[in-house]
């Protein structure tokens, strides 16, 4: 599952995305338009900063801006620079692999081998969709009851 800090850098960069070489766009127009608390942005984007997607400007005219052009992020780049890794469990992480507590030997845990599976299907999915794709909201789900 993703965390809200991944889920607020997703909302915060399609909106950089949405206003690509527009100029700077200011923290508190992002915090208001996405419903992201403001200090936790201010943390998102300097950690998206340091990692050379964002880049920002101080001051009256500043802002933060898209480092690179949004054709060149995917949603994987941008998931594994916030959590580091697509894997859901960490022993089927690429980068970030570390053995399970509590679990069988690697070679032996059928688990491991179906996330390593679900890990590359996501990769694959994610890595394809860009940052300058449309994405068209979808309606919430209507819950049934029984």
């Amino acid at each position: 599952m993703l965390s809200q800090k991944t889920r607020y850098a997703i909302r915060a960069m399609q909106h950089l995305a949405d206003h690509h070489g527009e100029g700077p766009v200011q923290l508190a127009a992002i915090a208001e338009a996405q419903k992201i608390p403001a200090k936790f942005l201010t943390v998102i984007l300097s950690e998206l900063t340091r990692s050379g997607l964002v880049d920002s400007q101080r001051g009256r005219e500043g802002g933060y801006w898209l480092a690179i052009p949004p054709l060149d992020i995917t949603y994987g780049d941008l998931i594994r620079h916030m959590r580091g890794s697509l894997a859901l469990v960490p022993c089927a992480s690429r980068y970030a692999h570390e053995k399970c507590k509590n679990c069988l030997e690697e070679g032996e845990c059928r688990t491991r081998a179906l996330m390593l599976d679900v890990r590359d299907r996501t990769a694959q999915i994610l890595d394809g969709i860009r940052l300058s794709d449309p994405i068209e909201t979808v309606p919430p789900f209507a819950l049934e009851t029984a």
